[in-house]
């Protein structure tokens, strides 16, 4: 398959995402919707792309699967551009469908990858996020210089998008076709009863993900109402946070091919840093410095989890479907605790504080839960 091409592919991808994707939790606050769908919104990419995966696991033509997602997606922005976006309603339930064939892209996407990193996982998946970051990070900060405070241009930014995956859509399209992988496609509960080690990995990262999540929806109304902060701010944060994962990803990468249960906890224990620097914070440059660490947990994230359980499955199509589907319901349900919980809280000691306790909360609560990857 050529290498070149594919990482073209995750280039323009990620610089469509850059553009959009780190701001529509925020823009959710910013139009109206409700806490519970911001929630919604916060955990769909995660829940709604994990649904859709179990079912797709018996496709046979990947390549197919990744041109059709492409092509979908990009007309989904388009409708985001032009009808969706200032109503509420209507941007939920596009973003739903969004994250829903998105999760179809990411399958195929895991799959091709799956391929392509026998031998040397860290390294060569290391390989290829860092094309995507580059991609990401680029256009997290062309969104941010432009949109500023001013929502309304947000519509051109998603027709941008829009446009640049159509665009690759097109690229695409001329990929060879991959050999169908003929092994027999186990079932779901067989591979749980059989692979304990398997069983117990996804138990502990479906923990982990409800403690997650659980913070999701109280960032964007930590950003709009604690640090009252805008487009171009968020931008920075994002960039911060790129940059930082462009420095450590490759190095992640190696680490991890040497000492993957040390790197499975660090990038997750770290990830406290984030509620702890919004619950604490008294301006956005604590956000800046904190985001420092992303380069870390994001690293870890791209590389280090997917990876075990392509390592410790024979059947990798049904496991991948599984981490991605006990992963998303995981984080449905911990941002709609979340969302649901600001919502009771917020009538008896007032919004802010409620967001902060929260966030306190749950900082205790990754570092507690951070501690059970040292078992797997």
């Amino acid at each position: 398959m050529d290498h070149k091409k594919l990482k073209n592919y995750i280039l323009i991808q990620n610089l469509a995402g850059g553009l959009v994707s780190p701001f529509m939790s925020f823009l959710a606050a910013v139009i109206g919707v409700p806490s519970v769908g911001i929630s919604l919104v916060s955990s769909a990419s995660s829940f709604f792309s994990g649904v859709v995966q179990l079912p797709l696991r018996r496709v046979r033509r990947v390549e197919q699967l990744l041109k059709l997602s492409t092509l979908v997606l990009a007309i989904l922005w388009f409708v985001m551009a032009f009808i969706a976006y200032g109503n509420p309603t209507a941007y939920l339930v596009t973003y739903v469908l969004i994250a829903g064939v998105g999760g179809a892209n990411s399958f195929a996407w895991a799959l091709i990858m799956e391929r392509l990193s026998r031998g040397s996982r860290g390294w060569v998946l290391a390989n290829f996020a860092f094309y995507g970051s580059i991609g990401s990070l680029l256009a997290t900060l062309v969104t941010g210089a432009i949109v500023g405070s001013n929502y309304v241009v947000m519509r051109y930014v998603f027709m941008a998008s829009a446009s640049l995956i159509l665009v690759n859509a097109i690229n695409v399209w001329s990929i060879k076709s991959i050999d169908p992988d003929d092994r027999v496609i186990s079932e779901p509960l067989s591979i749980l009863r059989g692979n304990r080690r398997l069983a117990k990995f996804l138990f502990i990262n479906t923990v982990f993900a409800i403690v997650w999540s659980f913070a999701w929806p109280l960032f964007p109304l930590a950003q709009v109402y604690l640090l009252n902060m805008n487009v171009e701010q968020l931008a920075i944060v994002n960039v911060i946070s790129g940059v930082s994962t462009l420095v450590l990803q490759r190095f992640v990468g190696k680490w991890f091919d040497r000492n993957r249960r040390l790197v499975m906890f660090l990038g997750r224990l770290l990830l406290v840093t984030f509620p702890l620097s919004y619950a604490l914070a008294n301006n956005v440059y604590v956000i800046y410095i904190a985001n420092t660490v992303a380069g870390f947990t994001n690293s870890a994230s791209n590389i280090a989890y997917i990876s075990f359980v392509y390592d410790n499955s024979e059947d990798r199509r049904t496991a991948v479907s599984l981490y991605n589907l006990f992963y998303g319901v995981g984080t449905l349900i911990g941002s709609l605790m979340g969302g649901a919980l600001v919502m009771v809280m917020t009538s008896y000691v007032g919004l802010k504080d409620s967001v902060r306790y929260m966030l306190l909360g749950d900082a205790a609560a990754r570092a507690l839960t951070a501690t059970l990857y040292m078992s797997v």
